[in-house]
């Protein structure tokens, strides 16, 4: 103990937490800054600017002391003492300044009001931990009994001043009033810590006397009863079993583990010194593992020490919260006392290397599971979203399964880091070590469940009518202007908007449209008008621009976003509309021929075939990675007639374990009406992972012997076999019969239009149910729902176009009347010289490079990163991207950290989807900090009304 009187300590335990903290708040304001007034930025430079001085003349007079190798006197606590918890109480006093109302609450980080309290704690022990060792000197004998007397008589006298004073108290008026009585209340907390912990200081210091006779009482209560009982009491078994298995009252310690580990600890704390010295390296080995979990939890509690005093008055059971504390305190005294016994049989290098090896294993321990978690979950998303079809998958379900307990909890908006289903600070190290500080959507929790668990999908939304239309924004006018670039060959298209709100419609209400882009067509920029100011929109990470505006959305504020929602559907969403407001905005189109779009029931033309006087080439001279082919060109390729090949997906998931049997008597029905050759086909077993067998005479008994696990993963069949066909053009086709008996137990996406160059003769796929029909279902728009149940397509041929000719071709076009585009290479180029802002050919080389990361996913992860800046550098909307409109620079600086945020994590991670709404600094700690001010208020109150009776 008499160690934290070495100045050096004063860099570990008090700089650097003021340095993190002046980092935190610095960023904050950076976020906010824009939004502040005149006023709260004056208070935020003169609380800044307080804190950075204090950790200056803090830091030089601690290097002074090093200097003169002086230990930090007594003055030094008081004044520490005196100045920060002045700083705290300014700064709590001024919560409302610093964070108006007026800055909405997302753009507020997690506990930002709590971090001076948090960060300056360690400041505030360290200097009532010195003052308890200058003024408990070893050469003189102490009565610890006084110092617990006192310690009780400030609840005391705190209770009575509220129950018997206060209501009489014809004190101050006004502000400086109360600020009295809280000075006077932190005050008093300060004595009530100071007396209680150097009261179990003099007892761990005791060598004899009546103290040291019931020191296994004290250890007893101290190390097992108390933290025992104050996990109970957290967990709600005690007094609270709505909380029970479910959150806790300061954090969800209810795993076993935090049970068996504070057991663990009062065991060896209580544990009688052995008389063999190997015994005893033992018992101190032990110890000084324990020691990170005494530790964690007092680090846990560190911010609520100030109101203990209250805890102690509000509730019987506050005392718990010192018990940390306490227990710090006596351990530390066990492993002093260990070490000076050890230190007679054994070298000191070994006994500091036990102390410090024991005190990283339990954080070694936590750091090995979060990075497998993080490893399994990568591997999951990996297999899910980037798939590499040459590799096989084995993922941990047990460790995926707490992974994606820990991010459901995590994700609950009622936790912060101090309460609720969160782990103080274990949390925030789960974040960070797991999920880059990301999340995972509720959509891919549900995803990841389904496959690997066998949860059943959801794979078909049915919205009920309520038979009353209700009003939307409609679009009252709509004009185009094009303009031919002969530069580029290309048209420059602007479709400008006015929307407009019914009067009898919602206030707030939402204009989204969707619109099918052809080939060749791209968004190239997007403004909104923002009340008279028209608004340029930010091309943005699509991940991040959707988290921005659905914050923005609930602040009923004005922004408009831009987003790809298929291979060429992008969708227009606008909000809100106030009846009967008027809005307009702009989306500029960049297409190589003239083109009709269809916008919320408007037929648009863009661009004149009179005017495009330069020839459109089959390949783009500068990237030949991606093709386009135009409409007339495509019409001049030979028509082809290309074999089909049949490929049986069987659903092989655990819910069809008793149920392979009955496959086939139905695929030889099948094949005998059809006149297939089984032998000839190929098959897929699928259920968690996909299985190919190939052309395989034996599939049954390779049925028979698969273990069936997991969920029916449809969705990885489908992508596995029309990227296969996509990427290797043959003579020969894949005709795809599912044979399950509901599909509606499959995982399946919304639709596979992004792989249609691999089905250019039909979209169709068809299913073998468990009564022998064939239904017919389409790839290419909500695959669940049933296309027809004849199955006469079955054996028909569609011709398709063989590019760029019939006797070495490269890719089977479709036979239509549209432009189609030919990826030539799985690695497109995007270097900076090949992208020129609003460029048609940057433009067609992202969308080329898109197309090479989906039908070649296992590329896709390093890929994702180069494909967003390629489209900031050519300002092109891509898949990978958002348009998105912003009102303020508050709003742009958060955008800009979100987007680094996910760029700078895995890319298959997610922001989330729930606005994380802040509270005011009202919570745990606050409410008891202001306990006492309110009761004085009420009293008062009751007061001059009775006087006035």
């Amino acid at each position: 103990m008499r160690t934290l009187l070495n100045p050096k300590w004063v860099f570990g335990i008090t700089i650097l937490p003021i340095v993190v903290l002046i980092g935190l708040l610095f960023g904050q304001y950076e976020l906010i800054k824009s939004l502040l007034e005149p006023e709260s930025v004056l208070r935020w430079k003169v609380f800044g600017g307080t804190l950075i001085l204090l950790a200056v003349l803090h830091a030089s007079y601690a290097a002074w002391c090093i200097q003169k190798r002086k230990a930090l006197p007594v003055a030094h606590g008081i004044g520490v003492l005196v100045a920060y918890i002045g700083f705290l109480y300014l700064y709590m006093d001024n919560t409302r300044e610093l964070f108006p109302w007026t800055i909405p609450r997302w753009m507020l980080s997690d506990d930002v009001f709590l971090y001076p309290l948090t960060f300056l704690m360690p400041t505030l022990a360290q200097a009532v931990l010195t003052l308890i060792v200058w003024f408990t000197p070893e050469n003189k004998l102490h009565k610890a009994g006084y110092n617990f007397a006192g310690a009780v008589a400030v609840p005391v006298t705190w209770y009575l001043i509220f129950l018997v004073i206060v209501p009489l108290w014809r004190g101050v008026e006004g502000k400086f009033g109360e600020h009295v009585l809280v000075v006077a209340l932190i005050a008093g907390t300060v004595v009530f810590l100071f007396l209680l912990a150097r009261g179990v200081y003099i007892l761990g210091a005791q060598k004899a006397g009546i103290w040291t006779n019931y020191q296994l009482v004290w250890k007893v209560l101290l190390g097992l009863v108390f933290p025992l009982l104050g996990l109970a009491v957290n967990n709600g078994l005690l007094f609270s079993p709505k909380l029970s298995f479910e959150s806790g009252i300061f954090g969800n310690f209810t795993s076993l583990w935090f049970y068996g580990l504070a057991l663990l600890n009062g065991i060896l704390l209580c544990l009688p010194a052995p008389a063999s010295a190997k015994l005893h390296l033992l018992l101190y080995l032990g110890r000084s593992i324990m020691l990170s979990y005494t530790l964690y939890f007092f680090l846990v509690f560190l911010p609520f020490l100030p109101v203990s005093v209250l805890a102690v008055l509000a509730i019987g059971t506050g005392f718990l919260m010192l018990t940390p504390l306490l227990l710090l305190l006596v351990q530390l005294w066990e492993l002093t006392n260990d070490y000076a016994f050890l230190r007679q049989h054994f070298t000191r290098g070994l006994l500091v290397a036990c102390l410090l090896v024991g005190s990283v294993v339990l954080p070694a321990v936590i750091t090995f599971s979060y990075w497998h978690q993080r490893q399994t979950l990568h591997q999951t998303l990996a297999y899910l979203y980037h798939p590499d079809y040459t590799r096989h998958y084995e993922v941990d379900t047990t460790a995926l399964a707490i992974t994606l307990d820990a991010v459901r909890h995590h994700k609950d908006s009622r936790n912060n880091s101090l309460s609720g289903a969160y782990l103080p600070y274990l949390s925030t190290y789960f974040n960070w070590l797991v999920l880059d500080n990301l999340t995972l959507s509720n959509e891919k929790i549900a995803r990841i469940e389904q496959v690997f668990f066998g949860k059943l999908p959801k794979n078909e939304v049915v919205v009920e009518q309520s038979g009353v239309d209700v009003p939307t924004p409609t679009i009252t006018s709509l004009n185009s202007r094009s303009t031919y670039d002969a530069q580029q060959g290309a048209w420059v298209s602007w479709v400008n908007l006015e929307i407009k709100n019914p009067a009898d419609g919602s206030s707030q209400a939402e204009f989204a449209t969707t619109m099918s882009l052809p080939v060749g067509c791209w968004v190239s920029d997007y403004y909104l008008y923002v009340g008279q100011q028209r608004v340029r929109g930010l091309l943005a990470e699509k991940k991040a621009a959707m988290w921005v505006f659905s914050q923005i959305r609930n602040e009923n504020k004005d922004p408009g976003i831009l987003y790809y929602t298929g291979a060429n559907q992008v969708m227009l969403r606008i909000f809100p509309f106030a009846a009967p407001e008027a809005r307009r905005t702009g989306i500029q189109f960049l297409h190589k021929e003239p083109v009709t779009l269809q916008i919320a029931g408007r037929r648009v033309t863009l661009g004149h075939a009179a005017q495009n006087l330069q020839p459109i080439p089959v390949a783009t001279r500068q990237q030949p990675e991606v093709v386009y082919v135009s409409a007339q060109d495509k019409a001049k390729l030979p028509l082809v007639t290309r074999k089909p090949v049949y490929h049986f997906i069987l659903d092989a998931s655990a819910r069809q374990a008793g149920r392979k049997g009955h496959y086939a008597a139905r695929i030889q029905a099948l094949c005998k009406e059809y006149n297939l050759d089984p032998a000839q086909a190929q098959f897929s077993l699928v259920d968690t992972y996909v299985t190919p067998l190939g052309a395989s005479k034996v599939w049954q008994q390779e049925l028979n012997r698969h273990a069936n696990t997991g969920g029916f993963y449809l969705a990885g069949a489908l992508q596995r076999i029309l990227a296969d066909a996509a990427t290797k053009p043959q003579p020969t086709y894949p005709v795809i019969v599912v044979v399950t008996d509901s599909l509606h137990q499959a995982v399946l996406d919304t639709d596979f239009s992004d792989y249609a160059a691999a089905y250019p003769e039909s979209d169709l796929f068809y299913v073998l149910g468990l009564d022998g029909t064939l239904e017919a279902h389409s790839l290419r728009h909500k695959p669940w729902q049933v296309a027809f149940t004849t199955g006469q397509v079955l054996s028909s041929v569609a011709r398709v176009r063989a590019w760029p000719n019939a006797q070495h071709p490269k890719a089977y076009l479709p036979e239509d009347e549209q432009a189609s585009l030919v990826l030539r290479s799985a690695r497109v180029n995007l270097a900076e010289e090949n992208l020129v802002p609003g460029g048609w050919e940057s433009a067609l080389l992202l969308h080329g490079h898109w197309l090479a990361q989906v039908l070649h996913p296992e590329t896709s992860a390093p890929e994702f990163n180069r494909g967003v800046r390629g489209s900031f550098q050519a300002g092109i909307l891509t898949p990978l991207t958002s348009y998105l409109v912003v009102e303020n620079e508050a709003q742009r600086a958060v955008l800009r950290r979100k987007q680094e945020q996910v760029l700078a994590g895995n890319d298959s991670l997610d922001l989330g989807e729930d606005t994380q709404r802040m509270t005011e600094p009202s919570e745990i700690i606050l409410l008891l900090l202001l306990a006492a001010l309110l009761l004085i208020r009420r009293a008062r109150a009751k007061y001059k009304l009775g006087t006035q009776a």
